[in-house]
């Protein structure tokens, strides 16, 4: 008969093989070059020879405006350089199964996210947003609370959100966020859990704990992705916490800047280890040209 330690750690194998058959992941550019984004689509899982990532974050465009009541979005060089001048590099991915989401930021100015705006102002941020994921061919948006002089209005917030997930040109798209420091947004009447269809817990403490207010604001398991930053964890460590999200029921892991951090061979590494705890020990990820 086997003992009962043997039962349970073969369970637990079976688990995070069938976590690793589902298990996404999400990765952040900071301000890529058209050569980062094309790089994503290249790393495979050796198995499957199915991509690593499920999910690219172009960081970032941002929220500019003198007053909370006249936003305008703002691209910087390296985010026209790839919307307006190598989209194809976003259609590559797309078209091997990997979704594209932009994210907005705040930019040090008196607009943003949060700020405190008249509703017909924050259906017209949102709406601005959704018109331009279109006009792009993006698939969704993340939102990254952060960086602007004002902040603070959960329902400003809130309506920005609202106004981007009932517009019907968003229908199937992503609506992901930032998760950090936000527990003043996930309150009711104004919790952005309702509106939320994604998150990526960024304090990069390599705690699987720092997810579990959000599932207790409303947020599915399913939904939630744990932030590694290769600045602060190795790829052992990084094949440790993708472990304990795997554990956790979690989503998957959300991987910040790697463009800035890894070079290749690095990468290689870093994934690998975590397509391990995902998938299994002989589990690798490559870079196929």
């Amino acid at each position: 008969m086997l003992r009962k330690s043997t039962l349970l750690a073969a369970g637990l194998i079976a688990f995070l093989a069938s976590f690793g058959a589902c298990a996404r992941n999400v990765v952040f550019l900071n301000n890529p070059s058209p050569q980062d984004v094309k790089d994503i689509g290249h790393y495979r899982v050796k198995s499957t020879g199915q991509p690593f990532f499920s999910d690219l974050v172009l960081f970032a465009a941002n929220i500019n405006g003198s007053t909370p009541n006249t936003p305008v979005l703002y691209y910087n060089t390296e985010m026209s350089a790839i919307l307006k001048d190598n989209i194809d590099a976003v259609r590559q991915l797309q078209n091997g199964g990997i979704k594209v989401q932009i994210s907005y930021l705040g930019n040090h100015q008196n607009a943003g996210w949060s700020c405190n705006m008249t509703s017909k102002t924050a259906t017209r941020l949102g709406n601005a947003m959704v018109t331009d994921v279109v006009k792009y061919g993006l698939d969704g948006i993340n939102v990254d609370d952060e960086y602007s002089s004002c902040s603070g209005s959960a329902s400003s917030f809130y309506s920005v959100l609202k106004a981007i997930r009932s517009n019907p040109y968003f229908s199937g798209k992503t609506l992901s966020k930032a998760l950090w420091s936000d527990s003043q947004y996930f309150r009711s009447p104004n919790n952005a859990a309702n509106q939320l269809t994604e998150g990526y817990e960024m304090t990069y403490g390599g705690s699987v704990s720092y997810l579990t207010p959000y599932v207790g604001y409303g947020m599915s398991k399913s939904s939630l992705f744990l932030g590694i930053s290769p600045e602060f964890s190795s790829a052992s460590q990084a094949g440790s916490i993708a472990q304990s999200v795997a554990s956790g029921g979690y989503q998957g892991v959300m991987i910040w800047a790697p463009n800035a951090f890894l070079d290749r061979a690095a990468a290689e590494q870093y994934y690998t280890e975590i397509a391990k705890a995902q998938i299994g020990s002989t589990e690798s990820v490559e870079y196929v040209p």
